[in-house]
């Protein structure tokens, strides 16, 4: 859903300075560290979309349900961000690639699965207190398909849409030639910083 840029620049303070203190190991560098997404995923596999996307692959349990509208039925990849309920958009050619396996986690995670980028690798996030059964006093983050941080080819800003003005998004693009795009007011920011890091 949409926000203000003084909310998301605050939100995005908040997810460095957690990340840094809490999920970073000694001597590792932050990359890029996305803030939590609340909407649908839109998986354009082999050129056929589902939307919303469902995970093909079990997840962890999160606590709660997603309380957004479902996405229009009828939505283009050309303007996908014009649907306010969607926060992320996948494409992929098969369903092993590491778009796939990243999707699987932005749908089954209802929000609060945060793709994360450092310089030793690529992994999505949750904050241990969404997950069920999961004590956050012991660990207050749990990491979910760790990969290489090779497995990214690059991290960019986009606009995307036919609304005025076009919504900024971060795109992913990874080794095998999949991506994830995700809605982000501060993606120009965001990727600029990211290269600087790299």
């Amino acid at each position: 859903m949409e926000h203000t840029i003084p909310m998301a620049e605050s939100v995005d303070e908040v997810v460095e300075r957690e990340l840094h203190q809490y999920w970073l190991a000694p001597g590792e560098r932050l990359i890029i560290g996305c803030p939590p997404a609340h909407g649908y995923v839109g998986l354009l596999l082999d050129g056929e979309l589902t939307l919303p996307y469902a995970p093909a692959r079990e997840t962890p349990a999160v606590t709660g349900k997603p309380r957004w509208p479902l996405p229009a039925p009828d939505v283009l990849e050309a303007d996908w961000t014009d649907d306010p309920t969607i926060a992320y958009w996948a494409v992929s050619r098969s369903a092993d690639q590491t778009a796939v396996r990243i999707a699987d986690h932005l749908a089954g995670g209802h929000g609060e699965a945060r793709l994360t980028l450092s310089d030793r690798r690529l992994a999505v996030v949750y904050p241990a207190k969404m997950l069920e059964g999961e004590d956050p006093a012991a660990q207050p983050f749990r990491t979910f398909e760790e990969m290489p941080s090779g497995v990214v080819r690059s991290v960019s800003a986009q606009y995307v849409g036919r609304s005025f003005p076009a919504r900024p998004v971060l795109r992913f693009v990874f080794a095998d030639g999949s991506a994830v795009h995700q809605r982000d007011l501060l993606a120009v920011t965001k990727a600029t910083r990211a290269d600087s890091r790299r």
